[in-house]
């Protein structure tokens, strides 16, 4: 059995997919938080100088989306097919393009520039990520976005769908597919269990 340290920050952000996978697969590791006097000491010694980092018996891996697919496929929270992981992969790259505009918003020190961001995210990409992802769920009788069991690409969707109804509760009233899918992976026992323990964090 392998062993596995996943190192990030003390918060959610883009550690909590691999964290997701590993409490579905009831697969223990090693959850190291940095604080922010720790990482410049630590950075150097990264395969690409950001976090999180991924060590599998010893040996480094970076990439979020990587990481999480790596721990998925290993354990059983992946597609049942290549054509399947295929699919996975794909919604998680949408998914990353949508969370790479919450965090420009997020992340923007110029003020002038904040209210035409946040009209462009609420308005256009916040709307059509979720009308592409509602068709996944609701084309899938199962109650997942692909295949008949939960996977990796469940848990991405779910954490953007957690972040944008932390600060607009009705969003999803459109989307009632995707409402379910959120409910399905909060109810999987294993999740509900980490979200219920893990460290409550701002972020």
């Amino acid at each position: 059995m392998s062993t596995y340290k996943l190192t990030y920050f003390n918060g959610r952000g883009r550690a909590e997919l691999t964290r997701l996978v590993f409490a579905q697969a009831g697969v223990e590791y090693t959850d190291e938080r940095l604080t922010g006097e720790e990482w410049p000491a630590r950075k150097p010694h990264t395969p690409f100088g950001v976090l999180p980092v991924l060590e599998v018996d010893g040996k480094q891996l970076g990439g979020s989306l990587v990481m999480a697919r790596y721990v998925a496929e290993k354990h059983g929270v992946a597609g049942s097919n290549d054509f399947e992981n295929a699919i996975i992969a794909s919604i998680l790259d949408a998914v990353a393009d949508l969370m790479t505009a919450i965090y420009s918003l997020m992340f923007e020190k110029d003020e002038t520039k904040k209210p035409e961001k946040q009209k462009a995210l609420e308005e256009q990409t916040i709307p059509t990520a979720l009308a592409n992802f509602e068709k996944f769920a609701a084309g899938n009788k199962d109650g997942w976005l692909v295949g008949s069991k939960a996977t990796y690409g469940d848990f991405g969707v779910y954490l953007v769908l957690d972040h944008i109804t932390a600060t607009t509760p009705t969003v999803l009233d459109k989307y009632p597919a995707l409402s379910q899918l959120k409910k399905n992976v909060e109810s999987l026992p294993n999740i509900a269990k980490w979200i219920q323990t893990r460290p409550q964090t701002p972020f």
